[in-house]
Order: C-alpha cells, then sequence, then structure tokens
C-alpha cells in the first residue's frame, strides 16, 4: 500500500491505521472493486472537513489539498474555541510531517520532534490519509444503501482509535468520490475524541511533488 502521509489536523490531527483484510457481505464486492481501481490512480486532489468533539468541546475543519505516493500538502481552516478561526498548513513526506501557522509562528514545526507544540502530545492523533481512509473501506462489512453509496460497519480497534462506521460513495466511472468515516481516539491520556471525517477526491493523477522544508525554516 502506497502510504499517502497523515493529515495533522491543528490542535486536533485525526488517526486513521490501515491494515490488510477485505469487505464482506452485501454489496462488498463491488465496493471493493472500486476501491481498487482509485487506489491505482497514483494521487489525487481533496477536500476535507469535519467535526470532533473533545471534552465537551468542539472544533469545526474544512480544507483542501493534494496527496499522493511520497507525501502531500493541506491547507485547513479551524474554528477552535476560544482562539476562533485559523489556518494551518501541513506538509507531510512518507511518514514524517510538519505544520506551519501564526499560532506557531513563522517556521515549520516537526510533529516528530516536537508532539506538544499545540498543546498535547500530537503523535496519539496522527495517520489519516487518502490511501488509508480508501483502504479502510475493505476492513469491515459493506452494504449498499444506494446505487453508489455504501455503508460499512467497522467495530474494531487499532492503535488506541476505535473505528465505528463508514460509508464511500462511488462514481459511474467506478471511482471513489468520497469517504465520510466517524471514529473515536485518545487526544491524551485522558481525554477521548468522537470525530466525524469526509474526504473528497478528485482530479485523479494530479503531479504531486513534496519534499521536506529546509532545515532552517523548520523550529527548533
Amino acid at each position: 500500500m502506497a502510504a499517502r502521509g497523515p493529515y495533522l489536523l491543528i490542535l486536533l490531527p485525526l488517526v486513521l491505521a490501515a491494515c490488510g483484510g477485505g469487505s464482506s457481505s452485501k454489496g462488498g464486492a463491488g465496493l471493493s472493486s472500486a476501491v481498487e481501481k482509485t487506489l491505482t490512480q497514483g494521487s489525487e486532489k481533496v477536500k476535507v472537513s469535519g467535526k470532533v468533539d473533545l471534552s465537551g468541546q468542539t472544533l469545526t475543519l474544512s480544507g483542501d489539498g493534494a496527496f499522493g505516493s511520497k507525501g502531500g500538502k493541506l491547507h485547513l481552516n479551524v474554528e477552535l474555541p476560544i482562539v476562533g478561526r485559523t489556518s494551518v498548513d501541513e506538509l507531510v513526506v512518507g511518514e514524517r510531517s510538519w505544520l506551519r501557522a501564526a499560532l506557531l509562528g513563522p517556521k515549520w514545526v516537526s510533529v516528530d520532534s516536537n508532539p506538544k507544540a499545540l498543546g498535547f502530545d500530537a503523535r496519539s492523533l496522527v495517520g489519516v490519509t487518502p490511501t488509508s481512509a480508501l483502504e479502510l473501506l475493505r476492513k469491515g462489512t459493506a452494504e449498499t444503501v444506494s446505487a453508489g453509496h455504501y455503508r460499512v460497519a467497522l467495530a474494531q480497534t487499532n492503535g488506541g482509535v476505535r473505528f465505528n462506521s463508514a460509508e464511500a460513495w462511488v462514481d459511474d466511472q467506478n471511482l471513489v468520490r468520497k469517504v465520510k468515516l466517524d471514529f473515536d481516539a485518545n487526544a491524551s491520556s485522558t481525554d477521548k475524541a468522537h470525530t466525524v471525517l469526509t474526504i473528497d477526491y478528485s482530479d485523479f493523477g494530479t503531479p504531486v511533488d513534496v519534499a521536506p522544508p529546509a532545515a532552517s525554516d523548520v523550529s527548533g
């Protein structure tokens, strides 16, 4: 599986770890073939939107970017309690990721070397990628809701994250155009985060060129 890098969401990134398996039952074969075809496209543009409930507070977010086999870039607009609306850029190369936001200063911040830069240990919430979201569709029991619309019952735990369910929408070219995920994650040793995240896929095969930021552009 080609790793597309994590989507780290400001102040509350999201987790999704993909592993081997296959979907089954009603509608599973149709969805599986669409997932396979979508994965072979190699890259895509994405739009993301979501809501995260954490300790009685709600974070909302939206953004867009492009991802390929080596990683990608994402620009997010996030509505935070007290702080209000802010934005963050994320750069992902392989398994590494960096954030740049006004709240963090002018330089990129490495999530690996400074996981608590955003006020909590973000490493426990890193991992959502276009590829792993697609792979997740094959991990549970799929059923057809309507033409091109599938629902997947998951009820599985991986890396401290419980995946509850997923939905997928497939177009007439047998490509997955949208994935909606519902999952719960540990945001800290005491806090649980419930997340609903939607990823829209478009412009398959779009060129994606990513590289780590220069050392001089990284804080710390």
